[in-house]
């Protein structure tokens, strides 16, 4: 029911992912104060959107300062059908040297990005995702392993979403979120491998964590009372 409830959130456009990611953060987030697993509810939307919009915001701007580089990146690929005239080998290998420095310059955003979100969604706070000692310090000590299981689930989710394209297209939001969901664990995963290798740990805001309950149960109304004969 939780996949299927992140399947139709992903349906609503901009808002939609940013719900689901908020759901995630506190649902693994919670999972590391000893709560039982969280299901998707839609009473708690908004709650969910309000968690959300905290790393959605750092990750833009973070998008943002790293547009330049990766219009540099693009430079090689632009010009290789330029020279294609003048040697076709040439214009082959400027491509694959193009390909290869944006895709580097890919994964080098998401090495910065993903400890950003990660501390400013665990502290819902858009200023304390940009702290250059946790940044630096999550590179270190567990970067290159999560990037290389993020290149691996890339690789299995290219396959899953031609599945889900088939599958009369509304299979690819299913594949959305699984990949959503399988992503954020790995996350959350080598977060517990870096504060167990003497990273600093972050302080989950209450907010994040605190139990919402279940919503009120609508009042019954009384039937009318009958006059006096």
């Amino acid at each position: 029911m939780t996949v299927l409830g992140l399947s139709v959130c992903m349906l609503i456009p901009g808002v939609g992912p940013i719900v689901s990611s908020g759901y995630m953060f506190r649902r693994f987030a919670r999972e590391r104060k000893g709560h039982p697993v969280e299901d998707f509810d839609f009473n708690h939307f908004v709650e969910y959107l309000k968690i959300g919009v905290w790393p959605f915001l750092a990750s833009l701007v973070l998008s943002l300062l790293f547009i330049p580089l990766m219009l540099v990146a693009m430079v090689p690929m632009m010009a290789g059908p330029f020279l294609e005239e003048i040697s076709e080998k040439m214009a082959l290998i400027l491509l694959g040297v193009g390909f290869a420095i944006y895709l580097l310059s890919f994964l080098v955003l998401m090495l910065f990005t993903i400890p950003v979100i990660l501390r400013s969604g665990l502290m819902m706070d858009f200023k304390s995702g940009f702290s250059w000692k946790f940044i630096s310090s999550f590179i270190k000590k567990v970067g290159w392993s999560l990037m290389l299981y993020y290149s691996l689930l890339v690789i299995i989710s290219i396959p899953l979403s031609l599945v889900g394209y088939l599958a009369l297209i509304i299979g690819i939001y299913v594949v959305m979120v699984w990949v959503q969901l399988a992503m954020m664990s790995l996350i959350f995963q080598h977060y517990d491998l870096f504060v167990h290798r003497g990273g600093e740990e972050i302080i989950f805001t209450d907010e994040l964590v605190r139990d919402y309950g279940r919503p009120p149960l609508p009042k019954r109304l009384s039937p009318p009372s009958l006059p006096p004969e």
